[in-house]
């Protein structure tokens, strides 16, 4: 009787929200969210060098840090791949994979980053070709160079950087029987108390921080490629008003889709993603230039390949200093940002796979099918430009939105190909986005999907607006790209984080998962 008096009742924020709700995480992050909503609504440029200097500072300090973990991490997941580790299940033993194939790898690769192909694809080869970190620039080689730097930047080390954490939480998450935290991650290292207190609640916020403004970057660039191919089929202005409503629509349409589950609206998305891109790579192939389009495609992995050594260990890329933090540190924090999200949507389907089948298919196909995706559409840009000679570099360089679009000009079918296009920018921002709502809602519910299904509803609602409304704030008040440096900002504490976990996943695997030795001097009989 005393103790059903003294019992304490749930808060508002638990009754409307569910009980799962962990308040403390949820308002540190309204904490760290409002701060940048002021700034960027009402003093855009204060935002902007804010973050500018900070991101500068931040350059300068972890730059060799950034440019060699990121290549140790991707020499520890192989490395663990073909080790005795590797036959280990995400999972109890016998359990079966819940996704196919097909299934598991659109959805990890639209989750990914399937809208930043659509975007760069096509755009980054000439931007390293108008300004290379070497050579001549305007040239060919400066061109195939830039292509080179593509497959790098998108390539082997950004989908490790993915590996690793989505590996670490599945791992503790399936085999371990922990909750989808990342500070479940680090038991082996802090103990559970701690885990469970106030530090496990700081390494989850600073997760679902970084969750929270990674995917707001894509969600704005989408929008803008979006704006940029509707002014082109349409002839008429773009500008923020148009990409405001395309945001707006976007964001309905993934609330949609999140509420529906994993199973059914992101799987379907997916699958219809990669669809759409085979699609869309078909068409070039046909209509393009094919031959050069293949011997564009060999020539890329070939200069990956041979120069990827070179590339991974150097501290500064081809002695330009100021470039290689634009661009290669740029883009290693980029996916550290992203991780958290990424990774916990990517271990979340990936329950019931070896830890060598999980790592090599993470790290080797998503980045084969963005280099044969890459090479088909940029390899027919360059053949208008260098072939045809139809400067098409001058348009994409004022406009980067305009790359995909620029190019579909000058080939058949211009209106269908471009509404198709259109059609997978919509589709993959929906899986970007609901994939990263529904990751945040679990770093703020324990880990745990919340039991009653109108409060969850309410939850993925409330993070999708802010999504959606941290991007129509900046887009409007042009603090997008004060945006993009403030998730830089957010890989820092993540990418300590990050480590921490790979130190805590190793000290279990060799104190728990090592095979028993037998006694020396023990004789197996027959029937062993």
């Amino acid at each position: 009787m005393f103790q059903e008096k003294t019992k304490r009742k749930p808060g508002v924020l638990n009754r409307y929200f569910g009980e799962e709700l962990d308040t403390t995480i949820f308002y540190l992050i309204i904490a760290l969210t409002v701060p940048f909503v002021v700034l960027g609504a009402f003093w855009p440029d204060l935002l902007g060098s804010l973050c500018a200097t900070a991101v500068g500072v931040v350059f300068k300090v972890f730059q060799s840090t950034y440019l060699l973990g990121v290549t140790g991490i991707l020499l520890f997941c192989l490395a663990l791949a073909i080790s005795p580790f590797g036959k280990i299940p995400l999972g109890q033993q016998g359990e079966k994979p819940e996704f196919s194939i097909f299934s598991w790898f659109s959805m990890l690769f639209s989750a990914g980053m399937g809208i930043g192909l659509i975007f760069w694809s096509v755009a980054e080869p000439l931007v390293h070709m108008a300004a290379p970190p070497i050579g001549e620039a305007g040239t060919f080689e400066a061109a195939r160079l830039g292509l080179e730097l593509y497959f790098f930047h998108w390539g082997f080390h950004a989908w490790a950087v993915y590996a690793i954490v989505a590996l670490t939480m599945a791992y503790f998450q399936f085999r371990k029987g922990e909750g989808a935290l990342f500070s479940s991650c680090l038991i082996p290292l802090i103990g559970k108390k701690h885990a469970h207190g106030l530090a496990g609640r700081i390494v989850d916020t600073f997760a679902a921080w970084a969750t929270i403004f990674g995917v707001v970057t894509g969600l704005g660039m989408g929008g803008m490629q979006m704006a940029s191919g509707i002014s082109s089929l349409l002839g008429i202005a773009g500008g923020a008003n148009l990409t405001t409503g395309l945001i707006l629509l976007v964001t309905f349409a993934f609330i949609i889709t999140a509420i529906t589950g994993v199973s059914k609206g992101i799987k379907f998305v997916a699958n219809l993603n990669v669809m759409l891109m085979i699609a869309l790579m078909f068409f070039f192939v046909l209509f393009g230039p094919t031959a050069y389009i293949f011997k564009i495609l060999w020539m890329g992995l070939g200069d990956y390949m041979s120069d990827l050594p070179r590339l991974s260990f150097a501290t500064t890329l081809f002695g330009n200093d100021a470039w290689t933090r634009d661009w290669t540190v740029f883009f290693w924090a980029f996916w550290i940002a992203w991780a958290p999200f990424v990774g916990a949507f990517i271990a979340r389907i990936s329950r019931g796979r070896t830890i060598r089948e999980f790592i090599l298919g993470v790290i080797i196909l998503p980045p084969l099918f963005s280099f044969v995706f890459s090479a088909i559409l940029g390899g027919t840009t360059m053949h208008l430009e260098f072939v045809q000679h139809l400067n098409v570099s001058e348009a994409i360089n004022k406009n980067f939105a305009m790359a995909l679009f620029e190019t579909l000009k000058h080939l058949p079918f211009f209106h269908f190909m471009t509404g198709l296009s259109l059609i997978l920018i919509f589709f993959f921002l929906i899986t970007s986005c609901n994939s990263a709502t529904y990751v945040a809602v679990r770093f703020v519910t324990k880990g745990r999907d919340v039991a009653d299904p109108k409060a969850s509803n309410r939850l993925i609602i409330t993070f999708g607006m802010i999504l959606g409304l941290l991007t129509i704030v900046f887009n409007y008040s042009g603090g997008l790209k004060g945006l993009q440096t403030a998730t830089i900002l957010g890989s820092v504490p993540f990418f300590i984080i990050m480590l921490m976990g790979i130190v805590a996943l190793m000290k279990d695997l060799i104190q728990n998962e090592l095979p028993a030795r037998e006694p020396m001097g023990k004789v197996r009989t027959e029937s062993e």
